[in-house]
């Protein structure tokens, strides 16, 4: 029997539930609202500025790229054809660097070591943050802290970690102000988006470590596209699964959910302007949280009482802006964290990576180079006009932007920011202006506060015929990225096979990985933790 499944919402859940699918028989439908599949990672063509010919200028909901801890994104990503290139793997490019930019300071380049011993690591955490002005003595503690975590076994982290946030876990109130703003919260800003103050241990702290893994020991922060995201990446992956037999619906909007005792009956759907209900055998819902919370019905809440408090997560804001220049400038080959920007700021100088896009064919033909900007603090007001961007107009947003990365690169002689380079900018449109007193988002960001876990749900609800493929699921990944969407999507799959008797597969899973040298002191950690001892932290050697 062919099992028909519909997948609601065609980002990459959706897309990923759909590929574990296809690939094992099932009979698979995708429904997306907007006209073009793959949610926040599409790319966001500037509208009607390719001339002669040329393809319009690319724009990103923010770039994207790929943590060295991402496993399961990149296993799909190797059974996805790509032209003349094997995969869609092959065009992802290694980012050997990150610049850590701050106002007015030379800035701090982060290359790769290999520590292997308990000892090596203190010492290599030690040298990854000097020479940013913290104290040295409030090195070695966030240090110390790195390496508590690390040790820690995985029922303290749950049990513990989950309920603190990474503030206080850090101890940044008393520490210097330098201290809070680089190591406690310019990182957590900007590599995972999260307010220090709410964000939780057990996922900011953990994150954190997984990226500095990456610069550590294997060899890069993390790998880029080769070109833009849709041309490079969504569009053929789209295109296999159409020839695999996917039936793909845009520009549809998913309505309602109608349900009884034994599960989901039907979604209804509007589509044209009209409404319409669509059945399945099974339904996944790739949808975001925010979107979903005002789906769920209090039948459904009955039915699926993990469904119950997805009210009770919060999502934030981190939107990109483009930059595209008449001269490339090329940065560092990976990415600029601006440590200490208002907006928490990083950014990708997206030429250098582009080896599948010529810049030269797109707009008007006199783009050199292109920088890409992620703004992940919405909220605390910037250096020109003294207001938070949500209270911004997008030439203010734009304006403002510019001026903190100038702030920051232009130090030490260099001016590699200058006003004459600017061509023309694109701010994501999912931030919208209604009014000038009033911002809003189209696509806001999950963020894992401080005991948030509880409130997310399994793959597999209680609804025997609804599953979740999105990034407030439950997984290993444990954070709002493309990695974890990914993840949720083949536990849905994994879900569906188990409760249809299926003999295929099941898709791959795989938890986050950690040195080895740390497991004795974890598995200490763990006999501590079942006699109700706390945490032995490690001091300085």
């Amino acid at each position: 029997m062919s099992y028909k499944i519909a997948i609601l919402g065609g980002g990459v859940g959706g897309l990923s539930a759909a590929h574990e699918l296809i690939e094992r028989g099932f009979a698979v439908s995708v429904f997306e609202r907007n006209h073009v599949f793959g949610g926040k990672a599409r790319s966001l063509y500037v509208p009607n500025s390719g001339t002669g010919g040329r393809r319009d200028l690319p724009g990103e909901h923010g770039f994207r790229f790929f943590p060295a801890f991402y496993k399961h994104l990149p296993d799909t990503l190797k059974r996805i054809p790509f032209p003349g290139n094997v995969s869609v793997f092959n065009n992802l490019v290694h980012a050997t660097r990150i610049e850590v930019a701050q106002a007015g300071k030379p800035p701090l380049i982060l290359t790769a070591r290999l520590p292997q011993t308990m000892e090596d690591w203190l010492l290599a955490f030690k040298e990854l943050f000097e020479g940013i002005g913290v104290p040295d003595d409030e090195v070695l503690f966030f240090a110390d802290r790195l390496l508590t975590l690390l040790t820690s076994c995985p029922e303290r982290r749950v049990s513990e970690y989950e309920q603190i946030s990474w503030w206080t876990f850090v101890a940044a109130a008393s520490h210097s102000a330098i201290y809070q703003t680089l190591l406690a919260e310019g990182l957590t800003r900007s590599l995972v988006a999260v307010r220090a103050q709410e964000g939780s241990t057990r996922t900011v702290g953990y994150i954190l470590l997984q990226l500095i893994f990456g610069i550590l020991t294997w060899g890069g922060f993390d790998r880029l596209l080769s070109g833009p995201t849709s041309e490079v990446w969504l569009l053929p992956w789209v295109q296999y699964l159409s020839q695999k037999g996917v039936q793909f619906q845009p520009d549809t909007t998913i309505k309602a959910f109608n349900s009884d005792a034994s599960g989901l009956t039907s979604v209804t759907v509007e589509q044209g302007g009209q409404q319409a209900e669509i059945s399945a055998d099974f339904y996944i819902s790739a949808l975001p949280v925010e979107i979903m919370t005002g789906l769920v019905t209090s039948e459904m809440k009955t039915l699926a009482p993990s469904l119950a408090h997805l009210d009770s997560l919060r999502t934030a804001w981190m939107n990109g802006i483009q930059f595209f220049l008449k001269q490339d400038v090329p940065l560092d080959f990976g990415h600029t964290l601006y440590a200490d920007s208002p907006w928490a700021l990083t950014s990708v100088s997206q030429r250098q990576f582009w080896q599948q896009a010529n810049l030269a064919d797109y707009g008007d033909g006199q783009v050199g180079g292109l920088l890409s900007a992620d703004i992940s603090d919405w909220e605390t007001p910037g250096i020109l006009y003294g207001k938070p961007a949500m209270q911004c107009t997008a030439q203010e947003i734009k304006d403002e932007v510019w001026a903190q990365m100038k702030a920051h690169l232009n130090v030490a002689g260099a001016e590699p920011i200058r006003d004459d380079n600017l061509l023309t900018w694109f701010l994501d449109p999912d931030v919208q202006f209604p009014n000038p007193s009033a911002v809003t988002n189209l696509e806001p960001l999950l963020i894992n506060t401080a005991n948030s876990l509880q409130y997310r749900p399994n793959a597999a609800t209680e609804i025997p015929n609804l599953f979740l493929a999105s990034d407030y699921v439950r997984t290993y990944t444990d954070l709002a990225c493309m990695e974890a969407a990914n993840e949720a999507a083949r536990r849905a799959v994994n879900a569906i096979l188990t409760k249809t008797g299926s003999t295929q597969p099941p898709a791959s899973l795989w938890e986050m990985q950690e040195p080895d040298c740390f497991k004795p002191l974890i598995e200490y950690d763990r006999l501590r933790f079942r006699m109700g001892l706390s945490h032995t932290s490690i001091g300085p050697i």
